[in-house]
């Protein structure tokens, strides 16, 4: 899997050096303010926490993650947690820290942007080392980023979902004018850009090892981040070690472990007794009793994550139906009895309280009508229809997707529901002839705080999801929603824009209707009390900056 409302804030007891979206308040968009109304010359310094030299303390830092699969790859999403890695092994041009939501210099120690906005010229930094002992330079980055941009590319795993194919699809020409410069030419100005290139498809890996590896990339991945990859055990653990020559100095615990623990009593008592330092998938019906206790430590932390019921248009085609589908849904009960109110009712549909962007006058899309959702069953002629749900079997998905089952039986329909281990979950989502394609719940967590992460993302006719997923694209005009997303996007932050995502956001619930908003919520982390110097802003995005932790 955002902010500026009154009231983001999540309840309970924190000591957090940051709240998770505190950046985002009066902090503008994304890359908005990065290369649009400044000098077109941008010499950012003080980035990617270049203050955050190691002082070599040692010990493990455990952060429970929800599944791995062992493969650590910028192209290929597989777990939150295969990202997490991702995130610690490999950096990018830009950084975006969560305790700040503009991009700032990373591997791109600057860059230009010309006045027609298509043409960013980016200078690298001089000396950087990858883990294995190669210096970073052009070549480095024209391999990572053309891979996410050629759907052909030979080192692609199969089933790769390359994150960064829209940036790609804009990109006219990506080419190296000399070893320190990579020159990106975009067909048509997108002020999200550098934003997008700090997301975990812009992380840079070394060429050298892309090619000895190849498509098996992701079980050796080498790029330049505080943490170098050492081990992985499909469905168990990934094993980091401290990378020595981290450009920002050696981070102070020798080992970072990622530890797929799923079962929610587990993951409590793990942290209880210490044998978890850290977790942004803490039960929420836990929250209370962890507040309670001095051996850990509860960070509070905006609304930002989405939690979302996708319909599949090609397997519920009638526009009757999805509405009353979604008119059936209690999202009350969802959220005190999934989320146990760490969370908020989605007012502003896809847009959660935290982000920029957030509008109330979009309520009326995420209300529970059943007398309404009856009548449309009848007048589509629904009744008794067999409808199939899935979720994923972790954190809050098994009791929303029991509650929707309820929800849609008493409307009507016939539901049968699967529950689906997290590791596999996504390949089913992304399968269209999956016999439980017709509703499908999921959450959208921030990886880049702007609006176009969320509604861009999810409403684009030929993304993942508005495509792959839903099937929104076989809708009449469903493409024309493209151009107002490209609009939108490159406006800059305020009323204007605002009204813009706002427009888009009701066209697409009442013309289409293939995303039932269910709640907002936080990702709850906890640590123990002696854990100190985490980002907790980025970890409740389930990003992974952890190169000043210590335990």
């Amino acid at each position: 899997m955002p902010d500026q409302s009154a009231g983001s804030s999540s309840p309970g007891s924190a000591p957090s050096p940051v709240s998770r979206r505190t950046m985002l308040r009066g902090a503008g968009l994304l890359g908005v303010g990065v290369g649009f109304g400044l000098p077109a010359l941008l010499t950012a310094c003080g980035a990617a926490a270049d203050d955050a030299k190691g002082s070599d303390k040692g010990g493990t830092l455990t952060l429970a993650i929800d599944a791995t699969s062992a493969v650590n790859d910028p192209s290929f999403y597989t777990s939150l947690g295969d990202w997490m890695a991702v995130d610690c092994i490999c950096r990018g041009l830009t950084f975006i820290s969560f305790e700040t939501n503009e991009p700032t210099p990373d591997l791109a120690k600057s860059w230009t942007i010309s006045d027609d906005q298509l043409t960013y010229t980016f200078t690298l930094r001089e000396g950087v080392k990858f883990h294995d002992g190669t210096t970073l330079t052009s070549a480095d980055v024209l391999a990572s980023l053309g891979r996410q941009f050629d759907e052909k590319d030979k080192t692609l795993p199969k089933g790769a979902t390359r994150p960064l194919s829209d940036l790609g699809a804009n990109v006219a020409s990506l080419t190296a004018p000399d070893d320190m410069t990579v020159k990106m030419v975009l067909k048509k100005p997108d002020r999200t850009t550098l934003g997008q290139l700090s997301d975990i498809g812009g992380r840079i890996i070394s060429k050298a090892a892309l090619t000895k590896y190849g498509a098996d990339i992701g079980k050796h991945l080498v790029g330049t981040g505080p943490f170098a990859f050492s081990a992985a055990t499909s469905g168990q653990s990934i094993t980091l070690t401290a990378f020595d020559d981290f450009r920002l100095g050696r981070p102070p615990v020798d080992r970072l472990v990622l530890r797929q623990v799923q079962d929610p009593s587990t993951i409590v008592s793990s942290l209880l007794s210490g044998d978890i330092s850290a977790t942004q998938f803490t039960p929420y019906s836990a929250a209370a009793q962890l507040r309670k206790d001095d051996s850990v430590t509860v960070y509070k932390t905006p609304y930002n994550a989405n939690a979302i019921l996708m319909i599949d248009a090609r397997r519920v085609p009638e526009l009757k139906v999805r509405q009353a589908i979604n008119l059936a849904v209690d999202r009350k009960a969802i959220l005190d009895q999934a989320f146990y109110g760490v969370g908020a009712l989605p007012a502003g549909y896809a847009i959660p309280p935290a982000q920029s962007g957030y509008d109330t006058s979009l309520a009326d899309l995420s209300t529970q009508d059943l007398a309404k959702a009856k009548q449309l069953v009848a007048e589509a002629g629904a009744g008794g229809r067999r409808i199939r749900l899935m979720a994923a079997s972790d954190s809050w998905h098994p009791k929303a997707a029991q509650i929707v089952a309820q929800n849609l039986t008493d409307v009507g329909f016939k539901v049968t529901t699967a529950s689906v281990d997290p590791a596999t979950y996504f390949t089913r989502l992304l399968d269209g002839k999956d016999d439980y394609h017709d509703l499908m719940i999921w959450e959208r967590n921030t990886y880049v705080p702007d609006a176009n992460d969320m509604v861009g993302a999810m409403a684009s006719p030929t993304g993942l999801y508005g495509a792959t997923i839903t099937g929104m694209d076989t809708l009449k005009d469903a493409a024309s929603l493209q151009a107002e997303l490209d609009t939108a996007k490159n406006l800059p932050l305020g009323a204007q824009r605002t009204a813009a995502y706002t427009k888009i956001q009701r066209r697409w619930a009442e013309d289409y209707m293939v995303l039932s908003m269910l709640a907002c919520f936080a990702n709850l982390v906890v640590s123990g009390s002696k854990v100190k110097h985490m980002n907790t802003a980025a970890l409740a995005n389930h990003r992974c900056y952890m190169e000043k932790a210590s335990v």
